[in-house]
């Protein structure tokens, strides 16, 4: 694919023949609608420091180039050759982390990225402040965290309260019923914690088809994984507004973050870095490198979803609320199946680390798609019609592969090392990680089987 341009408001480009996505504000130019503005418009700013606005602009960049490219344009069908040329206010800081940056992508997405940078004056979208929408005392908070509405990221707001933390969270618009289901969770805390200082800001990014494409050019790919990255430099704009070494977390459980791949056909899409501890320490290089004083951390790298659980299951926020948080990886399905979404369906794999977590909790009635059960006639029944028993089986393999081989001396760290570098000590400590997730997903199986006549071990070949 030829390189793809991103111009903001009236940069002037060298090549008219490239693929333009334009920045402008809202108008018929703008082909990226975004109303990422408001991160710091709501704190009565203009404009961005120079390096976090440039960070910013990358970041939508990045994202945009990931939706928009599909992997089955690529030689081998997942890893794409994306070169971008973006806009900066700060053109030497980028050159000199050029390739950092593109190690940095190319780890989280699995794809060559090729970012070159261009010259600009032109300040994005600093003409006004939102009135409507004022925090006066931006210094009042002390971290920024993001906020999915997913179970970890609400134990996360949970843990940071508890700790007598004045974070201001931050969330992505990427539908209005997850936004909806956002600031329910967020109020529901707000009532709980009502003496303690917090608040909750969202912002969204939807790219469009640039205007000078043909109808017959394909636009359009959904598995996104530089998400993360623009969810980081949003943050990242907020927390310049509060406070120049403002901290921002993203609390993911370690299971996840380390994501180590189910079966070997599914070391590309279905296992992200989002939060691998790698991609965590490239990040913060980038931004020492940028001279952006905010450090990005995941205080719950080394531990099982279970294992947060534990900390809050005594909460009454917790558990009058949890059932709400929408950890799924397609929550608004349920309509299919005559059910209101957004609804976690219960068989996708970040539903089965969710369940597994609770039940080992004793949490055994989630707000899940009723018309799914996981018992070997679930496998038998979608193994063949549209794929929905794909993750219940990798998932099982993997169960099994980790009963059969658990004795075997480095197997888990073969495992490990094949999703990035790892230190000694993170070794160590990954390798529990992986042990401890992996009871729990067991502890799931035999519940299912005694509850459901689900017949999973005897699926797995282990009873």
């Amino acid at each position: 694919m030829s390189s793809i341009w991103f111009v903001k408001n009236n940069d002037e480009i060298e090549n008219e023949n490239g693929i333009v996505f334009n920045l402008s504000p809202k108008n018929n130019k703008s082909n990226i609608k975004t109303d990422v503005e408001n991160l710091w418009r709501m704190f009565s700013l203009q404009y961005l420091p120079e390096v976090v606005e440039d960070l910013l602009i990358v970041g939508i960049a990045v994202f945009t180039a990931d939706k928009k490219i599909p992997r089955k344009t690529a030689a081998d069908g997942w890893s794409r050759d994306i070169n971008l040329n973006i806009p900066v206010l700060q053109y030497e800081k980028w050159e000199s982390v050029k390739s950092l940056l593109d190690e940095t992508l190319s780890f989280l997405s699995g794809d060559n990225w090729n970012i070159s940078f261009y010259t600009t004056n032109e300040r994005f979208r600093g003409d006004k402040v939102n009135k409507k929408y004022n925090i006066k005392n931006a210094t009042s908070f002390d971290c920024v965290s993001l906020f999915s509405g997913g179970l970890d990221s609400f134990c996360g707001a949970l843990t940071l309260l508890n700790n007598k933390r004045n974070p201001l969270f931050v969330g992505f618009k990427e539908y209005n019923l997850l936004l909806r289901r956002q600031l329910e969770l967020i109020g529901s805390i707000k009532e709980h914690y009502s003496h303690s200082n917090m608040d909750f800001v969202q912002f969204n990014v939807s790219p469009r088809r640039p205007a000078n494409t043909t109808k017959d050019m394909i636009f359009g790919e959904s598995t996104s994984r530089s998400r993360s990255f623009l969810f980081i430099t949003g943050a990242i704009a907020v927390a310049s507004a509060i406070g120049k070494k403002a901290p921002v977390y993203i609390p993911e459980n370690g299971f996840i973050g380390i994501n180590v791949p189910l079966t070997q056909s599914r070391s590309g899409s279905c296992s992200t870095r989002t939060t691998h501890p790698y991609f965590i320490k490239k990040v913060n290089e980038l931004l020492k490198k940028l001279a952006i004083e905010h450090h990005v951390e995941n205080f719950y790298s080394a531990m099982s979803k279970g294992e947060i659980i534990v900390e809050h299951k005594d909460n009454d926020v917790f558990k009058s609320m949890y059932k709400e948080t929408l950890s799924c990886s397609h929550p608004c399905q349920a309509r299919y199946d005559g059910e209101s979404p957004p609804l976690n369906c219960g068989y996708c794999y970040p539903c089965l680390i969710r369940k597994a977590s609770l039940i080992a909790n004793g949490f055994v009635d989630d707000k899940l798609n009723s018309h799914y059960t996981l018992n070997k006639g679930f496998i038998d029944e979608n193994s063949k019609i549209d794929g929905k028993a794909s993750d219940l089986k990798a998932v099982l393999f993997t169960i099994r592969r980790y009963v059969v081989n658990k004795d075997k001396p480095f197997f888990i760290r073969r495992l490990l090392r094949k999703q990035g570098y790892l230190t000694y000590d993170e070794y160590q400590s990954y390798e529990r990680l992986y042990k401890e997730s992996l009871k729990e997903l067991l502890i799931m199986v035999e519940h299912e089987d005694e509850t459901n006549g689900g017949q999973l071990k005897e699926y797995m070949g282990l009873k």
